[in-house]
């Protein structure tokens, strides 16, 4: 009885066959994001801070006003990109375990 309870219920043909598929292409999607992730830190420019500023007094410039369109800009937003493509792909991959163990 206990080994009755505790064996999943059977899962058609289908599902055996496509969910080792979908997870293969599930994993290379993230170790293409994986890659492009850690191109884009690299390509990332460490500004150091905006020592100028302390000195200075000048909090707003028009560079700090206009970040967002410089390249270090966009560089930061195709990173948020990656980060939240592979969180989405890691649980898109571990739900896939749920209908068929297999």
């Amino acid at each position: 009885m206990l080994k009755f309870l505790l064996d999943s219920a059977p899962v058609s043909e289908w599902v055996s066959t496509v969910f080792p598929i979908v997870r293969t292409v599930l994993i290379i999607l993230l170790a293409i994001f994986a890659v492009i992730l850690i191109v884009l830190v690299f390509l990332q420019i460490n500004s150091g801070g905006d020592a100028t500023n302390v000195i200075t007094g000048n909090k707003d410039s028009y560079y700090s006003q206009n970040k967002s369109q410089s390249r270090e800009g966009r560089i930061a937003k195709l990173i948020y990109i990656c980060v939240g493509v592979i969180a989405f792909l890691c649980i898109l991959y571990f739900l896939s375990f749920i209908p068929y163990k297999g």
